[in-house]
């Protein structure tokens, strides 16, 4: 009875529930509080760690500075964490002709607050590597200037350019060699500039590509690209239009190659770029010189000629490129150009180590209307410039095991073959000569720029084959097109960047640029 009226009774029950419940509490608290405690040591830990193995891994340093520079940081960096009492640390190198890897590990004890659960202190470890390749380093450039990149893009692309050459810069080292090229492309690429050599070019009229836009001389021949230059330079009042340095893609296998030009080899020279003069007449003010899909942008010379049979020519009239009766022509500044070299931006600029010649260059990078967008003509001059075989000859053997080749490619737009297609020729002159005439496969727009886009991944791909680290850009182009050609043409997905913001382009060349530069924690 007595006892089951003290079961019954409620008076002081929540002290002796609580008296009971008191060591549980204790008991969890101090388990919240101590774990928390070795979670936050073992993160110092490693962040001390990370910070000692990052000092102590460049491949300059002699092995005594290697481990007094590990000494130093990690005492320096952990001295702030009393918590973390006898810390110890081990260190290993695995050094190379062209690298340095490095792994540590350290360990430390953590003091903890509730001894009678874990002991009077808990031991933690942590590991951590480092890396610092010394390849040498060959950078190609190839970034879109046509027209559509005028404004806060082109600006953007100059700064973001600028930016990565300058992480290049602090890449350098006595034992790494770093290198970089740039390669503007609109239609065309340019490579009358440094290291250029007129033996690439099919000077004489040999190339089967050579002249095929104009209708046939009257002893048969076809007309040549630089006799047609010549012609307006020496006509009254032409003086200094000449070739600027432009050329059209190689025809069948070679147009996406990086097959040496050879003189015994017509098909492998480059035929000099030269845009006719589309029909119309030149002093008319109402003829069209800027990117009209409707009409030909490309007048520049009186249609009028007086070649023995009448007086009046079509367009393709290869006489009236002599002594021309009526001139306007600019070719030699962007972004509108009119004449044989519309389109044309500035040259090539091969593998250097001189950065400031590259920054010159970049800063002086404009768009340029006209013609459309060939990204497969760019990757392929990337290609041949990162070549161990001429046209350009400064870039190391393929695959050779000390030094890496990487290509960053920029466009702001899908490759677009541009013009009049209810004209004749179907559209503007192009490094593929019209649309008209066959090169593309098509005469229809639509399905050449597709060709185009087969191109530039034929071209992905042999650069991918020859192991070069392929990194691509689209600047508000995220198209479903653009993502899936590009997304295959990087090296891996991780590889491809979509910028709308042209503000934030300097900041993505830049974590590009980290990504073969800097020296990286690794596991």
């Amino acid at each position: 009875m007595l006892a089951s009226k003290f079961l019954r009774s409620r008076n002081g029950n929540f002290s002796l529930l609580f008296g009971i419940a008191l060591p549980a509490i204790l008991a969890s608290v101090g388990f919240a509080v101590d774990v928390s405690s070795l979670m936050r040591a073992k993160v110092n830990l490693q962040n001390s760690l990370d910070g000692a193995i990052l000092a102590s891994s460049h491949l300059s340093d002699s092995e005594a500075d290697r481990q007094t520079a590990l000494q130093r940081y990690f005492q320096a960096n952990i001295a702030n964490h009393t918590e973390l009492l006898n810390p110890k640390v081990t260190f290993a190198v695995d050094k190379g002709l062209n690298y340095v890897k490095t792994k540590a590990s350290a360990s430390a004890d953590v003091k903890l607050y509730f001894a009678f659960m874990f002991g009077d202190s808990k031991h933690v470890e942590v590991d951590a590597g480092a890396m610092e390749a010394t390849n040498n380093l060959e950078v190609v450039l190839v970034l879109d200037n046509t027209g559509s990149m005028a404004g806060a893009k082109i600006k953007a692309l100059r700064d973001a350019t600028k930016a990565l050459l300058d992480d290049l810069g602090d890449a350098k080292s006595p034992n790494r060699k770093v290198t970089a090229a740039l390669v503007p492309f609109v239609t065309a690429v340019n490579v009358n500039g440094d290291e250029f050599d007129p033996s690439w070019i099919d000077m004489d009229g040999r190339s089967p590509n050579n002249g095929v836009n104009f209708p046939l001389l009257p002893d048969g021949k076809r007309a040549n690209h630089m006799d047609l230059f010549k012609d307006l330079a020496e006509g009254t009042g032409w003086n200094g239009t000449g070739w600027k340095g432009c050329v059209e893609a190689r025809p069948g296998i070679n147009s996406t190659s990086d097959a040496k030009p050879d003189g015994y080899k017509p098909e492998t020279l480059f035929v000099p770029y030269f845009a006719p003069d589309d029909p119309g007449d030149a002093t008319d003010p109402s003829a069209s010189y800027g990117n009209d899909t409707r009409v030909y942008n490309n007048s520049y010379l009186s249609d009028e000629v007086a070649d023995g049979t009448d007086d009046k020519g079509k367009d393709k009239k290869v006489a009236k490129y002599k002594n021309p009766k009526a001139k306007k022509i600019n070719d030699k500044k962007g972004p509108l150009t009119v004449g044989p070299n519309r389109a044309c931006p500035t040259p090539v600029v091969p593998l250097t180590g001189d950065l400031d010649k590259l920054r010159t260059a970049a800063a002086q990078m404009q768009e340029w209307n006209g013609s459309g967008t060939n990204v497969s003509e760019g990757l392929s001059w990337g290609m041949r410039v990162l070549s161990p075989d001429p046209p350009y000859t400064d870039g190391a053997a393929w695959k050779a095991p000390n030094t890496s080749k990487i290509v960053v490619l920029l466009t702001d737009g899908e490759n677009v073959v541009f013009g009049a297609s209810n004209e004749p020729e179907k559209s503007d002159y192009t490094s593929y000569g019209y649309l008209g005439s066959g090169r593309f496969g098509t005469t229809n727009q639509t399905d050449a720029a597709r060709e185009v886009d087969r191109w530039t991944l034929d071209v992905c791909q042999k650069l991918k084959a020859q192991q070069v680290q392929i990194y691509t850009i689209t600047l508000q182009s995220d198209t479903a097109a653009n993502r899936t050609l590009y997304g295959k043409c990087a090296t891996n997905p991780t590889d491809y960047y979509a910028v709308n913001d042209p503000s934030k382009l300097p900041n993505v060349f830049k974590e590009i640029a980290g990504r073969f530069t800097e020296l990286q924690l690794v596991d």
